[in-house]
């Protein structure tokens, strides 16, 4: 996945013990009062893009949504549904884009 960074020299040390992970290469995402859905949408669909053949599975797309937006699964799936559907598309879009086919699906039917 292209978008975490894991310094090399804590991969050669003891692996019971979690190296940090750093998200990055995300531009548009900033700390700000109001942040323009767009440049979400656009960041997070690239992200999952990116994500996509890396082997995860639908209980790992929905522990990041839990965890990115920092609620109850069902309250924020209830909440921003369409968000992230919208985010699904564009990450199909670019997937089709770079290899000429569509992913299999791997969403779950709580995003519809």
């Amino acid at each position: 996945i292209c978008h975490f960074h894991v310094w090399p020299d804590q991969l050669s040390g003891d692996m019971a013990v979690a190296p940090a992970v750093a998200l990055i290469d995300l531009h548009r995402v900033q700390i700000r009062r109001k942040l323009p859905r767009r440049w979400r949408l656009k960041d997070i669909a690239g992200l999952y893009f990116s994500a996509m053949d890396a082997g995860l599975t639908q209980r790992d797309y929905l522990r990041f949504i839990r965890r990115y937006r920092g609620g109850a699964l069902g309250s924020v799936l209830a909440r921003e549904g369409r968000f992230w559907r919208r985010v699904d598309r564009q990450a199909r879009k670019l997937y089709f884009k770079a290899h000429r086919r569509y992913p299999p699906p791997i969403w779950p039917s709580l995003i519809q």
